[in-house]
């Protein structure tokens, strides 16, 4: 197992992402602190990734690990077994690949997510997860 070290000092904002990708109704922001990727994600009401981003990722389900953390708005989410969950604010949550999931309710969904950023809604990336 390879181990991770911050081996300098460095800040960056969502203000300035190095990266900024606009798929259908979403917005994912994307900052490299180091070695490590960031993203802020911002789905808006009926945003769901079988429709958004299938045709991106051209996988049948989200096949990205997520690691994030829920800053507003509220997201379900269905697991290839059917189990189901909720994402709220504040709750900080994981998420195995094979998973669909949509914004719930009248609020977009606003996220930070640590796991699964740099890859995400990018262009046949079919859950592989890579920097930028």
């Amino acid at each position: 197992m390879s181990v991770n070290f911050v081996t300098a000092l460095a800040v960056k904002s969502f203000d300035v992402p190095d990266k900024k990708r606009c798929p259908e109704n979403a917005e994912f922001d994307l900052v490299t602190v180091n070695d490590y990727s960031v993203a802020r994600l911002i789905l808006g009401p009926g945003w769901r990734w079988s429709e958004s981003i299938r045709p991106l990722e051209q996988t049948e389900l989200c096949q990205h690990h997520h690691l994030g953390f829920c800053i507003s708005g509220v997201m379900e989410v269905e697991s290839s077994e059917g189990l189901r969950t909720t994402i709220r604010p504040n709750d900080t949550y994981t998420i195995p690949p094979g998973h669909d999931e949509w914004v719930a309710g009248p609020a977009p969904f606003v996220a930070v997510e640590f796991l699964g950023a740099a890859s995400f809604g990018r262009r046949s990336s079919r859950g592989v997860h890579a920097r930028f």
